[in-house]
């Protein structure tokens, strides 16, 4: 069905993708994925990577890999190639797609580690005259067809492996939710601002397509007013991404909105959790909104469950799973059937991985008894409402990115610039969590200012933003475990 998605459309000069002043039709967006899928080599080979940023490029060259029956690797495009060759050597990927304004990096990683990768420039695929659209290769609904990373906990990705059935699943159980028939669908447009490289991001991509909705991009940095005036101009009806926006929204209601946004009627969003206090909030300073607060993961391509414009009185929650899961509880080591039971989020359905690439061992930890192990913590009322306590791991979420501690420390200390630090997420004003970090000098007579200069820039250098540390401090010491671990600390 995936990979089927553009043989199926049939409004093909309606707009599909909306990037700034460009608009990209269905039939110029289709056309460019052939000139990509010709491109790609005849001989054999299994994974293909896109290192672009998010646009009408970046899913023309996720439709040409796909539609090939191969598996696409998509990146985030701020991924420094400190973190680009693993991810490449890892899944022996030797082909990527990306545009001519990353050549350095791409030499670089080329002349350094992947002599015989094959770069393949985005403008170098450009479709001359009419290229007819062949139905994709028959690969069978449960062999991989996309890689996502997600950082290891001890410094090394996994790549969690997703089929066409854990992603259409998961698409066909967001499209369920939305009650779209609620209003003409000729008038939905969409605004995404989740990146295409994650799995929230392609599964409301894949959800737009199949329903030909015109996505709407937003450029990163983007402010409210920035929304507020895409909204408008392009009588956007649906929002999907971060918390930030319906946050922002409710820190300045009360305020002035200088453009008609009246045709804005749903808000979806995952990544942070928004407090039900929050939403109250925002709802009575919209009362045309409605909210679908979610719940998901990679490993659950990503969907688990959603709300469906709930009550006032469920507004904690983030909703129920969507068709095809069933939710579990597990507490004290049994499955928890009574209500408000808090214990770990287990999930079963067609929208669960098969596993990590390559990775029995991490695999069997999160794989067991049929269920995927979450490590999220949280409990399921009498209506099968799911509210989320808290978090097992010690994953950040930042922006809708888990980042992983463990890596950043390993980077921190890889600088020689430290002598030990602990890395931990911490709540800012606006709600998001943000990476904060903990260090000891290795040198202790550097000036403060001087060194946290100086990590950052290395941090800069070895990973992308969202791992980054917003907050430093450097300190005497770090309190440890009798065991010698690190005693995490834990944002309020």
């Amino acid at each position: 069905m995936i990979r089927n998605l553009f043989l199926n459309q049939t409004k093909l000069q309606q707009p599909a993708v909306i990037d700034g002043e460009i608009c990209i039709t269905f039939q110029d967006l289709i056309q460019k994925s052939r000139a990509i899928e010709v491109r790609l080599p005849q001989s054999p080979w299994e994974n293909a990577a896109i290192y672009l940023p998010d646009g009408s490029d970046f899913i023309a060259a996720l439709f040409g890999i796909i539609r090939l029956g191969k598996t696409a690797f998509p990146f985030n495009a701020h991924l420094t190639r400190h973190e680009i060759i693993p991810l490449l050597k890892q899944t022996v990927t030797d082909i990527i797609i990306t545009s001519s304004t990353f050549r350095p990096v791409m030499e670089e990683i080329k002349a350094l580690s992947i002599s015989n990768l094959l770069i393949i420039y985005i403008e170098e695929c450009q479709p001359e005259g009419v290229i007819d659209i062949l139905c994709p290769n028959d690969t069978g609904e449960d062999e991989p067809m996309i890689l996502l990373p997600t950082s290891g906990s001890t410094g090394r990705a996994k790549i969690v492996s997703l089929s066409e059935r854990n992603i259409e699943s998961s698409v066909q159980g967001y499209i369920d939710k939305m009650c779209f028939e609620n209003m003409p669908e000729k008038k939905i447009r969409y605004i995404l601002a989740a990146p295409l490289s994650t799995a929230y991001g392609l599964m409301i991509l894949c959800a737009c397509l199949m329903k030909s909705f015109p996505i709407v991009l937003l450029k990163e940095g983007f402010t409210l007013d920035t929304f507020y005036k895409t909204v408008e101009k392009h009588s956007v009806t649906h929002y999907e991404g971060g918390a930030m926006v319906p946050l922002l929204m409710e820190q300045t209601a009360g305020r002035p909105v200088p453009y008609d946004i009246h045709g804005l009627k749903c808000f979806g969003f995952g990544g942070s959790k928004v407090s039900g206090e929050a939403l109250r909030r925002l709802l009575h300073a919209y009362p045309g909104i409605q909210l679908w607060q979610g719940y998901g993961m990679t490993e659950a391509a990503p969907l688990i469950a959603k709300c469906t414009n709930p009550s006032t009185e469920k507004l904690d929650s983030v909703g129920q799973a969507i068709k095809g899961v069933t939710i579990f509880i597990e507490a004290d080591g049994m499955i928890k059937a009574a209500p408000y039971t808090v214990g770990e989020i287990l999930v079963k359905g067609p929208n669960v991985m098969s596993g990590y690439y390559k990775n029995e061992e991490e695999t069997k930890k999160v794989l067991k008894n049929g269920c995927l192990y979450t490590g999220d913590i949280g409990y399921l009322d009498e209506d099968g409402y799911l509210y989320i306590c808290g978090r097992k791991k010690n994953v950040i979420i930042v922006r809708g990115f888990n980042v992983h501690p463990e890596e950043v420390e390993t980077c921190i200390l890889n600088s020689l610039l430290a002598a030990d630090c602990v890395v931990y997420g911490k709540v800012d004003s606006t709600g998001n969590e943000i990476v904060c970090a903990d260090i000891i000098p290795q040198d202790a007579s550097v000036c403060r200012e001087k060194l946290e200069e100086k990590i950052r820039t290395y941090c800069k250098t070895h990973l992308s933003g969202v791992k980054q540390p917003r907050k430093i401090q450097i300190v005497d010491m770090i309190r440890k475990t009798m065991t010698g671990k690190i005693e995490r600390k834990r944002g309020e």
